[in-house]
This record gives structure tokens, C-alpha cells and sequence, in this order.
């Protein structure tokens, strides 16, 4: 996914004047482009927030991200209360925002009653957020086999490239068993650095003909109990990771998956620094 430009909107007053490289405190809210000029780094990708990070609906947290990032990952995690969405819940104003999109799709699909019943979830969730023309779709990956080809017929049917959805490694669920069928039904991917992590799942990164497929990595500090740390908090083997995530999928979106304020914005601060460091031990 290509980068796109950093949203300076009306309303908000982003702090976007680089100060001396020092320790950032998540104090206070910076951008892309501030991260970009204090750390002079090279951002060849688009880095992207998580709809949730203010304790508020997603109306509120897209208003107050699209003044830092330039893209928002849309959060679909619960497929019945998201399909219930009205325009209070998603403002038909959030298109007007200068940033791009992709949605998450929900963590609670029930592959084992069938593809029907998810499809329709699917189906619903895609025409929900058609009118923000979203980048890609995350779906993690069924729990019941021989799924994906049929969903990928479905896809096509309904005229949406399955490349438009990137399946994602998950707790108990490698894309190593299941690659064939991503390749075969021409599914992109989104590699999560926590969850390589945390579940050992170094092998994803030998499937061949994986890395033109990967059009996402989900980027923060590790994962424990399920919860997603800063990345300042990455370790020495996270960050080895990490750089070799970016190096070998270099166009792929970048989403911060921190679900906090604080959290996010020293994230985002971490990234430009290692950024900066790694290109000048070249």
C-alpha cells in the first residue's frame, strides 16, 4: 500500500514542530510528519492507527487520528454490534477526512457454522464501510478448514479482488497449514509481529512467495495476556524482527496496534527513532 500525505485539518492544531531529539514522553499528541522531521526518517510506507484509543465510539477517535496519521484502521471486532452501526456510529462526514482506511474485520466469525452465516457478516461489514473506500480488509483466519477458496469465490462474485483481504496470523492459528489456500485463492496477507512472536510462528517467514503478498504488518511492543505494549517495550529479538518485517515487505502498511493514547503516540515516536538509527548504521 503506498504512503500518503499527513492530515492537518481545521479544528485540530497538530504539533508538528520538530524539537531536539529527546526522550518522548507521550505527553502530548505528535504526528507522522513531526516523528518524520525530528528523527529525519525515511517513512516509505503508510503508517496507519487504530480506531480505539480514546475511550469514545469511532466517530470521536477518527476525528482526533486523521490530525495524526494518514491512515485509520477501521475496528470491526464484534460482527453483530458493528453490522448495527448507524451514522451516529459511523458519520457519513468520517469520508471527508483527509486520510485513507482499511477495516479490521470481527474476531467473533463462527467459521463452525458454516460459510453461509459468516459470509453474510462479511458481506454486510463490506457494504458498511464501502462509502470510506477502505484499503484492505484483516480477517483472521478461519477456524474451520476448507473455507478460504469458497470465500474467495464469494469475494469474486460480489466483484471485490480477494487480494483486498489480507489474512492475518493469529493465536493457534499459523498461515503456514492454511498457505496453499491463500495462495490458490489469491488472498494478500498481514503478518503480526506480536503474535510471531509470542506463539513462535518464525516459519510463516519461509513460505514461499510469501512477501509479495504481505500488504500489512501489525507493529507494537509484544504481546502478553493478550495485550498489545508500546513498542518502546520491544525486546532485542523483536526489534531484529522488526527490521526484518519492513526490509523484506517494504510497501506494506504499517498499522501501530496500540489501543491507547499514550501508548500509540510513543509508539509512533519509537518507530521514527529506530528508523533513523538503522539507516545510519548503513
Amino acid at each position: 500500500m503506498p504512503d500518503s500525505t499527513n492530515s492537518t485539518k481545521t479544528g485540530h492544531k497538530p504539533n508538528n514542530t520538530p524539537d531536539a531529539r529527546q526522550e518522548y514522553t507521550g505527553d502530548r499528541p505528535i504526528s507522522v510528519e513531526f516523528v518524520r522531521e525530528k528523527w529525519n526518517a525515511d517513512f516509505p510506507f503508510t503508517i496507519a492507527a487504530p480506531s480505539f484509543v480514546l475511550p469514545a465510539g469511532v466517530g470521536e477517535n477518527s476525528l482526533f487520528l486523521a490530525d495524526y496519521f494518514p491512515e485509520i484502521a477501521l475496528l470491526f471486532f464484534e460482527a453483530d454490534a458493528c453490522l448495527a452501526y448507524t451514522d451516529d456510529d459511523l458519520p457519513p462526514a468520517l469520508a471527508d477526512l483527509d486520510c485513507s482506511w482499511h477495516v479490521h474485520m470481527p474476531l467473533d466469525l463462527d467459521w463452525n457454522e458454516g460459510l453461509d452465516p459468516v459470509w453474510r457478516k462479511i458481506d454486510g461489514l463490506v457494504d458498511k464501510a464501502a462509502f470510506l473506500a477502505p484499503r484492505g480488509h484483516v480477517l483472521h483466519p478461519p477456524t474451520a478448514p476448507d473455507m478460504l477458496l469458497p470465500l474467495a469465490a464469494r469475494l469474486r462474485d460480489k466483484g471485490v479482488d480477494p487480494a483486498l483481504f489480507l489474512i492475518e496470523n493469529i493465536r493457534g492459528y499459523s498461515l503456514t497449514p492454511i498457505w496453499e489456500e491463500i495462495a490458490e485463492g489469491g488472498f494478500s496477507t498481514c503478518l503480526d509481529i506480536g503474535h510471531i512472536l509470542a506463539y513462535d510462528q518464525f516459519d510463516i517467514l519461509d513460505l514461499p512467495g510469501l512477501w509479495p503478498t504481505v500488504r500489512m504488518l501489525h507493529v507494537y511492543g509484544g504481546e502478553k495476556r493478550m495485550q498489545h505494549h508500546p513498542l518502546p517495550r520491544l525486546d532485542k529479538a523483536g526489534r531484529k524482527l522488526l527490521r526484518t518485517l519492513l526490509a523484506q515487505a517494504p510497501d506494506a502498511t504499517v498499522t501501530l496496534e496500540v489501543f491507547n493514547e499514550k501508548g500509540l503516540f510513543q509508539s509512533l515516536d519509537q518507530l521514527g527513532q529506530w528508523l533513523a538509527s538503522w539507516r545510519d548504521e548503513k
